[in-house]
């Protein structure tokens, strides 16, 4: 019997709005073997579960499993190991995910849940950007925005387990309808989504426009759209890094961590976004704020997730 079967292996799940990463560690956290599929959240739970549980079985196929990690978009009730709200995986709202989990692959392996800004958060102060800083805040730029604030190894999630969602904090009192029904969310100006609905309404407004003609339209070809020149995409972006600039001064001003670190897709767009973002940050933010907090890319990419999710087995 080898190693790997005797001492088992870990699953690290990250379930987000549109992608479903998985990956299979060692008991020593070496990553082994990777998945990327869709979520199905277009769906419903079951469809998303199940795909779920397809994907883990490929990774898991002849080892002995120990545990499973899940960073999943939303708020969730560790102690019943519910998701209790996922703004933008509905389907899941009160998805009794942690039992469903044992249920499927085994009542005695360890299932551990948490926010996926959360996962990521552990995964770059352990094994990212944020090594070697007593202080990290991770802001995730995707599909949504999420946060994660690590603070001497301990992720700070506050009172009712909800705390650091960026996401969701107020960064213009009259601006667009949130997801969460709020308005004026840092996501409802900066997101995946929020840049879909912008882009969206420029379409309807001039058809004959270049971001009309965009197929398909997404975050990505918007980027490469404004590099390319086109003054409408260029505002967009000039916009939400406006917006994400003014969410980072917020930070600085108010916890003033070593490290702030930015992962997620939107950032595939570079300077069209941070160098706004950059702008309004040095104009909002105390001088001793920002001189003392650096702002850095992740390094982990798009499986910061993935390995912070596995982190609370590693300390065991």
């Amino acid at each position: 019997m080898g190693d790997e079967e005797q001492e088992g292996i870990f699953l690290g799940i990250d379930l987000g709005g549109t992608q479903l990463k998985a990956a299979r560690f060692s008991a020593n956290g070496t990553r082994e073997a990777m998945e990327n599929a869709a979520s199905g959240a277009g769906g419903d739970a079951e469809e998303i579960f199940s795909a779920l549980c397809s994907t883990a079985s490929t990774l898991i196929g002849g080892s002995r499993l120990r545990g499973i990690g899940v960073g999943v978009a939303g708020l969730l009730d560790p102690g019943s190991g519910r998701i209790l709200n996922s703004p933008n995986i509905p389907a899941l709202s009160g998805f009794a995910l942690r039992s469903r989990v044992r249920e499927a692959f085994g009542d005695k392996i360890f299932v551990r849940m948490m926010n996926d800004a959360n996962a990521a958060a552990l995964g770059e102060y352990f094994a990212g950007a944020g090594t070697g800083s007593s202080s990290m805040f991770l802001l995730t730029l995707g599909t949504g925005i999420g946060g994660g604030f690590v603070i001497d190894g301990n992720l700070w999630t506050g009172a009712a387990g909800v705390g650091a969602e960026v996401g969701h904090m107020c960064i213009r009192a009259d601006g667009p309808l949130c997801h969460c029904g709020a308005r004026g969310c840092l996501e409802a100006c900066v997101s995946g989504w929020a840049l879909m609905r912008d882009a969206d309404q420029i379409a309807k407004r001039d058809p004959k426009s270049a971001i009309a003609e965009l197929s398909p339209r997404t975050p990505l070809s918007l980027a490469e759209l404004a590099s390319a020149g086109d003054r409408q995409a260029r505002a967009l972006w000039e916009n939400a890094g406006a917006m994400l600039g003014t969410g980072i001064a917020n930070l600085m001003n108010l916890l003033n961590p070593d490290r702030i670190v930015l992962v997620g897709g939107l950032g595939g767009a570079g300077d069209l976004l941070f160098e706004p973002a950059r702008r309004a940050w040095e104009s909002q933010a105390f001088k001793e704020a920002r001189t003392s907090t650096s702002v850095k890319p992740g390094v982990l990419g798009e499986w910061a997730g993935v390995r912070g999710a596995i982190q609370p087995f590693l300390e065991k």
